[in-house]
């Protein structure tokens, strides 16, 4: 065997022959997700396994966002800071496990990894996203590193909340889910939201970026009706002074997000633009580094059950095992 054959052999054993560089197995699962799901809306739901602190089992259901196209060893999932089980389940352990049955293929995917929450500036949370160095650059300074990726987390959240239904987005502003009682009708009166991140409507003009039920504009956009926004804001800053520990004062007076002076008065004016604020603050991404995964073939006879392992060092092994 030549060196250049032995190298081949190596990379081989190690599973990191992607065009990309990344490792196999992301090229396997993303293959498994257009095979399944090509480009239907619906949403994709998986099950998230975890252990609290006093060794509590936790099962919830996460829904599929995206992976991440800057590094494909990163999947994105849809969270919203006012889940507070997921929230204490995640800030609590931050590895867990992930389960996902493809139906049409009849594949499985078992992936234990990290987590991390990607959320808005504002919010305070624990297990920031990583620095990925091929983004951050050549800089040797951690704190200009940890800016640069803080930068590039919040434009992907961003750019993932405009690829969101309007009916999903709408549900960010819905009161704590999980919360018993059942809040009243009048609070999810918002069945659709449009995005609203990349243009500042004049004030009025934006009645019926929310709709109701019927299809009629919502009486929460309508700037007649500030004491509906007021009702939502109050809402979300006891959720959010929950979860980041800040008070509700500094959640009157602090920004949604760095706007001008132009801006801010177009957003007062504005209470569909206050509500579309509120819903986005909401919005998190849930970030999910494999470390481990086990791809299972049932379609194949007999089944086929590989294996992906990855060391210390990021290193991935790939085996197959007994079915």
């Amino acid at each position: 065997m030549t060196s250049l054959q032995a190298v081949e052999r190596t990379l081989s054993d190690l599973n990191l022959l992607g065009p990309d560089g990344w490792p196999g197995w992301t090229h396997v699962l993303q293959k498994a997700h257009r095979t399944n799901y090509g480009r239907s809306e619906d949403p994709i739901y998986l099950h998230l396994a975890s252990k609290t602190r006093l060794g509590a089992v936790t099962l919830q259901a996460v829904q599929f966002q995206d992976f991440l196209q800057e590094d494909g060893r990163y999947i994105l999932l849809q969270m919203s800071i006012t889940d507070q089980s997921l929230l204490s389940t995640i800030q609590s352990n931050q590895v867990g496990q992930l389960a996902w049955q493809m139906p049409k293929s009849r594949e499985y995917f078992h992936l234990t990894g990290k987590f991390y929450i990607s959320s808005a500036p504002r919010q305070v949370t624990r297990y920031s996203p990583p620095v990925l160095s091929h983004v951050s650059g050549t800089t040797e300074d951690l704190a200009v590193q940890r800016q640069i990726s803080n930068q590039f987390w919040e434009a992907k959240r961003v750019e993932q909340w405009r690829k969101l239904p309007p009916k999903i987005r709408a549900s960010y502003t819905w009161p704590m889910t999980g919360s018993v009682p059942k809040g009243p009708a009048t609070a999810f009166q918002c069945l659709a939201m449009e995005d609203m991140t990349q243009q500042d409507p004049a004030p009025g003009s934006n009645r019926d970026s929310l709709m109701s039920q019927d299809g009629t504009p919502n009486p929460i956009s309508s700037p007649t009706s500030p004491s509906s926004v007021s009702s939502f804001r109050s809402r979300w800053n006891f959720s959010s002074s929950n979860a980041g520990g800040a008070s509700t004062a500094d959640h009157d007076t602090a920004p949604l997000s760095p706007l001008s002076a132009a801006q801010s008065k177009i957003r007062k004016d504005n209470p569909a633009k206050i509500l579309h604020d509120i819903a986005l603050d909401n919005f998190c991404l849930l970030v999910f580094k494999p470390l481990d995964i086990v791809h299972f073939e049932s379609s194949l006879l007999p089944p086929k059950r590989t294996i992906y392992t990855s060391d210390a060092a990021g290193q991935w092994a790939v085996s197959e095992a007994n079915p």
